[in-house]
């Protein structure tokens, strides 16, 4: 006999059983199918306890065919223990530093909004500070994206980073000084992405500011950008290099106005920026250079910031600044150093350490930063600075 029948039991819905005859090699076949674990779709995670409450900022959810695809509710909140010391001048305490909440939504497909209102909680007299956000855009591709009204111009590297995912306390002396002093200003920008180039220009108010869209009663920028993605090229994560370039007319009212002046009275000013990101290691680059207009000083500078993130929740951060300025007392002191020395000086340096905690990705996260900073003052007029700063800030938004 050329085949060696073999007998098994086959169980079936419809009947007790079937005797089948098969051949050796088609019964092994049917015997290692029978004993490999069944093909099931992995079931979606659940979703986080943070999850679910972020989820509730969300306040309609539309498909393509509604009006609205969606509304959100949205706001940060901001807050920093500080303490600085310049000799025997010192200063220290809690601080507010941004309280916002607003709507954001995307309606007819491709036009989105954004509202957004900062408050004076830390001292609510008048508890409105001013509007942050508030414009309209039409992007119907990737290609092309159209923005009227209050926005970011996005100059310099951490001009062009929110506050929102800003791995430092604070945004450094460069973007301070030769960036835009407001984070969003008056305007009507063009932007879009093409494979790996990608490009923005814009027209903005320089001035006089007020705490909505300002009064139009001074200069204009002009703005263009562009950059170059060379991940592939380089073989890293994410590599790009771009560059901006700043054109200001000269108008006595440039650099005016309240709560703070959209931006300095810069007549032109360049930044060249990069960052480069391969496994845990971040490198943020930027080199800025601007010419002035009137008593406004020729700046130039270097930022340099390597990360190193240990995972999801741990990350360090290293800053070092360097700023030059042409003049004596051109450059302003940051935030907290200012608030110890608000005099101008002629060249600053500042090392900057962070270690940053994230418990929702940058939705909610602490940071601790420890820096030293030095100001030099040719004037000799109360500029000089030589001082540590310790800060503590908590971030959320939705």
């Amino acid at each position: 006999m050329t085949y060696i029948y073999s007998l098994i039991l086959v169980f079936s819905r419809r009947t007790a059983f079937s005797v089948g005859l098969l051949m050796p090699s088609k019964l092994t076949f049917f015997l290692l199918a029978a004993s490999l674990p069944l093909a099931t779709t992995a079931a979606p995670p659940e979703p986080s306890a943070y999850d679910r409450l972020w989820d509730h900022s969300v306040l309609l959810k539309g498909t393509s065919a509604d009006t609205f695809q969606e509304l959100r509710f949205i706001g940060r909140e901001q807050f920093d223990w500080f303490a600085f010391r310049n000799g025997d001048k010192t200063d220290s305490g809690w601080a507010n530093r941004r309280s916002r909440i607003g709507l954001k939504g995307q309606f007819l497909r491709d036009w989105y909004f954004s509202t957004e209102f900062d408050s004076n909680l830390g001292a609510p007299h008048p508890l409105f500070n001013k509007v942050t956000d508030a414009y309209v855009k039409w992007s119907p591709g990737p290609e092309a994206a159209w923005t009227v009204g209050r926005q970011g111009v996005r100059f310099t590297l951490d001009g062009s980073t929110s506050s929102l995912v800003l791995p430092t306390i604070d945004r450094s002396a460069i973007s301070n000084n030769i960036g835009m002093i407001e984070e969003s200003i008056p305007g009507i920008s063009f932007e879009g992405d093409r494979g790996k180039w990608f490009y923005r220009a814009g027209v903005f108010t320089a001035g006089s500011a007020n705490a909505y869209f300002g009064r139009f009663d001074a200069g204009t920028i002009g703005f263009v950008s562009t950059g170059w993605h060379f991940d592939e090229q380089w073989g890293l994560q994410k590599a790009f290099v771009r560059l901006d370039f700043l054109k200001q007319s000269d108008d006595p009212q440039n650099s005016t106005g309240l709560p703070q002046s959209f931006s300095r009275n810069h007549d032109h000013a360049l930044s060249l920026s990069g960052q480069f990101t391969q496994g845990p290691w971040t490198l943020n680059v930027d080199l800025a250079a601007s010419e002035g207009n009137g008593t406004q000083s020729d700046l130039k500078g270097v930022e340099f910031e390597p990360i190193y993130t240990f995972n999801e929740d741990w990350q360090l951060v290293f800053r070092y600044t360097y700023l030059q300025s042409k003049l004596a007392n051109g450059i302003y002191p940051i935030r907290y150093e200012s608030w110890v020395t608000p005099e101008r000086g002629d060249r600053y340096q500042e090392y900057y350490l962070g270690v940053n905690r994230y418990f929702y990705g940058h939705k909610l996260k602490w940071m601790l930063a420890v820096e030293h900073a030095r100001m030099h003052d040719s004037a000799a007029d109360g500029g000089a600075y030589s001082g540590w700063g310790f800060t503590s800030g908590f971030r959320v938004s939705w």
